[in-house]
């Protein structure tokens, strides 16, 4: 899964700091004022960097574009500044955007219908320069066509005077700046007391997961965490999501997920001062992923469809905290349970296996997967691993049974063919990376010092492990 983002900049020389006073009283003219976050309907999050330019984000952004553009045009009025926005498209392409509306693409858009890339013009963008920099480089920059749009996005950054690692920084990247200032915003109209999501999550899902032993820790992020033992916790979280646009009476609807996940002290590293959707797939997953993963030989695509993400209207509290209490019901009819049985560490690696995780054993890797050198021989690694091949081909055989497609019927048979042929090759290699010596011989060392640092920092989140 590639990069969604949006950031917008500006060109105001001045510190994250001096920017909020200025942030504040724009934001203020706009019908909104400070407040806590467990209030706010907008969140932002400010990073100064190089060359008197300040970053912006936030998590509408995800939501809705127009949100990002409105701010652009908006803050370069009052300012009277230069500012421009990223917009990453799944790490293809990126689409920078003046606030006069001029734009430049970089990367590669075909798959999305862009097949003549505006590339910007000078008279615009020349201005923005930073000092040394020419207008040649800018054009040979914007034709590059990298594996990922953020590395030529990083060359943009110094030819602009960007940060590098602020130029599609998201906003819980922004937050971990040690120049970053967060800041927090409510409708200084508003009658009723809107309810944040996370807010509104920790009130109903609180009150169905704390008598299951789960525990609100002390993060940014709303994760409810249960301890299993002194190897194994779970958790549940929620994160907002790109809505589609979907609305009613005029208003836009937004929308979230909730994420489940099951980890051991043997992980490379547990961190819950992420935001939840940044470890989608290797961390955690949401209740469609759970559910679809367990019920993949007899899967029902309209419920799944109903419950990959949850929509409900950003006005009504009551809309917000009815939905969440949809979303807990299938938590605790397709997600709850199956967390549940991974409570050894044995059971641990089935659900991991299960949800796909990967599970390579590596000293230096980030996943589960060095736990395997406790639990298996070389051999029995090897048949754990091919369980994924095991699963894939029931999975065309049933396929295969119920379908007269022509087109459908070669395109499986070609699958089991090739499956046929990688899959020896793939027990060979897992053998010869289990059986590494370097690994062998590091791995009980690596797997202590995880344990140990792992558990301190799950008792600095106030659990008791």
């Amino acid at each position: 899964m590639g990069r969604f983002s949006t950031t917008v900049h500006i060109k105001y020389n001045t510190d994250a700091a001096g920017f909020k006073n200025l942030f504040r009283e724009i934001m203020k003219k706009r019908g909104f004022v400070l407040c806590d976050q467990d209030e706010a309907v907008l969140s932002y999050a400010l990073a100064s960097g190089a060359s008197g330019w300040v970053t912006l984000a936030s998590e509408a952004y995800r939501d809705d574009l127009k949100i990002a553009q409105g701010d652009l045009k908006y803050i370069a009025k009052e300012l009277r500044a230069n500012s421009f926005s990223v917009e990453v498209v799944d790490s293809d392409f990126a689409v920078l955007t003046l606030n006069n509306g001029d734009t430049v693409i970089v990367g590669d858009g075909s798959c999305y219908g862009i097949e003549a890339p505006s590339r910007g013009d000078r008279k615009y963008w020349e201005p923005l320069l930073a000092d040394g920099m020419t207008w040649q480089r800018f054009s040979e920059t914007a034709q590059k066509d990298s594996v990922f749009v953020e590395d030529t996005l990083s060359e943009f950054a110094d030819i602009i005077g960007v940060s590098p690692e602020l130029i599609c920084a998201d906003p819980s990247e922004l937050s971990d700046n040690e120049n970053a200032v967060q800041l927090y915003f409510k409708k200084a109209e508003a009658k009723e007391k809107a309810m944040s999501l996370n807010a509104a999550f920790k009130k109903v899902f609180g009150e169905a997961l704390e008598p299951l032993g789960f525990k609100l820790i002390k993060s940014k992020y709303p994760y409810f965490v249960r301890v299993v033992s002194d190897e194994i916790i779970h958790y549940v979280t929620v994160a907002n999501e790109r809505a589609d646009g979907r609305g009613d009476n005029g208003v836009k609807y937004k929308c979230f997920n909730v994420f489940c996940g099951v980890s051991t002290v043997y992980k490379g590293d547990i961190d819950f001062e992420e935001n939840p959707t940044r470890f989608l797939s290797s961390f955690i997953n949401s209740l469609s992923e759970i559910y679809t993963r367990t019920h993949w030989s007899n899967l029902d695509m309209k419920y799944r469809a109903s419950i990959m993400r949850f929509y409900y209207n950003p006005t009504s509290t009551q809309s917000l905290l009815g939905v969440l209490s949809q979303a807990l019901v299938v938590a605790l009819k397709d997600a709850i349970p199956v967390i549940d049985q991974a409570v050894t560490l044995e059971k641990c690696m089935d659900y991991f296996e299960l949800m796909e995780h990967r599970l390579n054993p590596l000293l230096d890797g980030g996943g589960e997967g060095l736990l395997c050198t406790k639990l298996f021989s070389a051999d029995e690694y090897v048949t754990f691993m091919d369980k994924y091949w095991e699963r894939e081909l029931e999975d065309i055989k049933r396929k295969l049974s119920i379908t007269s497609d022509p087109k459908r019927i070669e395109s499986f048979e070609t699958r089991i063919k090739c499956i046929a042929s990688e899959r020896e090759e793939c027990k060979e290699k897992c053998y010869r990376l289990f059986t590494e010596p370097e690994l062998q011989e590091k791995a009980p060392a690596e797997l202590a010092r995880r344990k140990k640092e792992n558990t301190e920092k799950l008792r600095s989140y106030g659990l008791d492990i």
